[in-house]
């Protein structure tokens, strides 16, 4: 063949070619591509408001370290620092009983005793910078650091619009806020207009199939212990939970219309058996029953019956759910590999954060707690933050060596005990562990010296995020029963600051059954008063019930009260935001609740219903919350 019948030829070829109609995209798919992308944008639409508290977090060096890895580092002393010490061997204060704060009604038959409080402690004068003796600030110090070496204070948006920010906090159905309830129901709303729009579910059930597709990896990412949505937004995983069970219940919903629509498409026309013997029908029918199970089995009442079978047939739904999808429809597969590696980088963090080490363990019967002591892991945590512990022991039986439970840390970091967990008797698992710490060695009096285990620590997770407790002016910690661990690592770690904190005054409010529950926690609450030169530190104590026994050799210093009843938390809240004022802080009050949705609801409410012109004079009152039950 010649040049010329050559280029004749494809010449008159060329328009064949051309002529072939080009890949027509499918217009559902397009469609819950941009809903992802829409989302996405929200999500980066809320990490940008969070950006300066950020910034201004991580412009201290000392943040670059603390709250992503456990270790262990050799420990210096620092004369500018104060020494936490958590010794709790001693499990009376013996005070002169001539100079007892409690004034105990003796006229009283009954075994409920009233206990008066003390008098507020008086305002300690913080001396100017000059005065502490401390080195002046070096040259390389952060632009985010004041004249005496302060962390630079951040407030959230809600200390600008109190008005909003009150009715965001208020509490709705089963202990969600509005704010909460607005984000879910806009969610789903979006999630319904794009499956509805257009769209038929009983002519064009494909709609639906795509859209719960399309969830599939925002499912997984909001699951995810080591979060990439939480760290943008700087809150833990456990808060941003309630959105990855909204989002599996809708993929349930969307993926049972997917498959009705077509199950009554096909019935109408006949071919229901026909369709049935399909390969990728099959297929999506094993996906839809792995999921339906799925959803079942994460309910409240699953979850709160039988927590480990829930656990369970979520780990085999995560893979049974995945696959078939796959098989059922090809265009699904970009999708389950976004989750995909959602999951696998979560596990690959969760194997780096994790650490082995010897913990000693020591019960605490007033308090009926199980306190764990891991010497060797002494750095790498923020005050608030919890981790997942696993005890290595056949003490615990062979399914309890595989059981994980989230505990608060409650010890600072740079200490002789280490990291000290404070693990309730609530469940079996729990029962199961401070029976094996009762049942140690007893040294010479007679005493518990603890027992010595092996154990997994995972974390550290959660905490305040963003925030920098120490830039605020005052503190609020309001906790209940175990709750106390989270209140112990912050009042903790603010001692510890020293006068490199903003807080000029701090409030501990606990609440407890027994009066017997403050015994063992005298001695620590007591160090703690002692060396707080910085601030003013109260702690107060109410308990709900007593016996007469419950107060024998209980002796407290200045500085705790205990009272009967719940807490007048709008009385206490008032008080402080009022003392941090006097001492002239006007950096906003940080309050933070650990302990039953009720506790934090009330709290919600103490700060919604506070005086707007207190909260505008003194910055804002900001709450940060750690319910039990996430």
């Amino acid at each position: 063949m010649s040049f010329d019948e050559l280029a004749y030829t494809s010449h008159t070829t060329t328009p064949t070619v051309a002529s072939s109609p080009p890949t027509v995209p499918d217009p559902d798919e397009t469609l819950v591509y941009h809903l992802d992308i829409f989302i996405f944008g929200i999500i980066l639409l809320f990490a940008l408001f969070n950006a300066p508290r950020a910034v201004a977090r991580f412009a201290n060096r000392s943040e670059w370290f603390q709250g992503h890895l456990l270790r262990s580092v050799t420990l210096k002393r620092n004369p500018r620092n104060p020494r936490i010490n958590l010794n709790t061997n001693s499990i009376y204060l013996n005070s002169d009983p001539q100079n007892t704060v409690l004034n105990v009604d003796g006229g009283s038959n009954d075994s409920f005793t009233a206990y008066e409080t003390i008098q507020y402690i008086p305002s300690r004068s913080v001396p100017p910078y000059s005065e502490k003796g401390l080195p002046p600030l070096p040259r390389n110090a952060s632009p985010f650091t004041t004249a005496t070496n302060q962390p630079w204070h951040v407030p959230m948006l809600s200390s600008f619009i109190h008005p909003v920010a009150a009715l965001l906090s208020h509490r709705v159905h089963e202990g969600y806020s509005v704010a909460q309830v607005f984000l879910m129901a806009a969610y789903t709303a979006t999630i319904f207009y794009v499956g509805f729009y257009k769209s038929n579910p009983f002519t064009d059930p494909m709609r639906a199939g795509w859209v719960a597709v399309s969830q599939v990896p925002f499912v997984y990412a909001f699951a995810a212990k080591n979060n990439l949505i939480g760290m943008l937004l700087g809150v833990g995983y456990e808060k941003l939970n309630y959105l990855h069970r909204l989002i599996g219940r809708l993929m349930v919903i969307g993926a049972n219309v997917h498959a009705i629509g077509y199950i009554y498409k096909w019935s109408i026309a006949g071919d229901i058996s026909k369709m049935l013997a399909e390969p990728y029908v099959r297929w999506g029918f094993v996906a839809l029953v792995s999921l339906d199970l799925l959803g079942f089995f994460s309910t409240q009442f699953v979850r709160s019956k039988s927590y480990n079978l829930f656990f369970a047939t979520h780990v085999v739904g995560l893979f049974v759910t995945l696959f078939p999808v796959c098989y059922h429809r090809p265009g699904c597969t970009p999708y389950v590999i976004a989750a995909c590696v959602f999951y696998g980088l979560d596990h690959l963090a969760r194997a780096i954060k994790t650490r082995i080490a010897t913990a000693t363990l020591r019960p605490i019967p007033e308090l009926g707690l199980t306190r764990v002591e891991i010497p060797l892991i002494n750095s790498g945590w923020r005050a608030g933050q919890h981790v997942r512990l696993r005890v290595l022991s056949t003490a615990m039986g062979l399914w309890g060596m595989t059981e994980v439970h989230p505990f608060t840390i409650a010890s600072v970091t740079n200490t002789d005990e280490g990291l000290v967990l404070l693990c309730k008797k609530a469940g079996r698992w729990t029962s199961k562990m401070y029976e094996m710490a009762g049942t140690a060695a007893y040294g010479e009096q007679g005493r518990e010296v603890g027992r010595t285990v092996k154990v997994m620590v995972e974390g550290p997770y959660g905490g305040v995020g963003n925030t920098v407790v120490s830039s605020y002016s005052g503190a609020m910690l309001v906790c209940g029963g175990s709750g106390v661990t989270f209140a112990l690592s912050a009042v903790q770690d603010l001692v510890k600051s020293g006068y490199a904190s903003n807080v000029n005054a701090i409030e501990v409010i606990w609440s407890i059954p027994d009066p017997a529950s403050l015994t063992p926690m005298i001695p620590l609450f007591s160090s703690l008063i002692s060396q707080c030169t910085a601030a003013q530190l109260r702690v107060s104590v109410f308990y709900t019930r007593a016996a007469s026994s419950s107060f024998d050799g209980l002796y407290l210093p200045p500085g705790i009260t205990l009272a009967p009843g719940r807490p007048k938390l709008g009385k206490l809240l008032e008080g402080l935001v009022t003392s941090t004022i006097t001492n002239g802080g006007a950096s906003g009050v940080f309050v933070g609740v650990c302990g039953p949705v009720t506790l934090a609801g009330t709290m919600a409410t103490a700060v919604r219903t506070l005086d707007v012109n207190l909260k505008n004079v003194v910055g804002g009152v900001e709450v940060h919350e750690e319910i039990f039950g996430w």
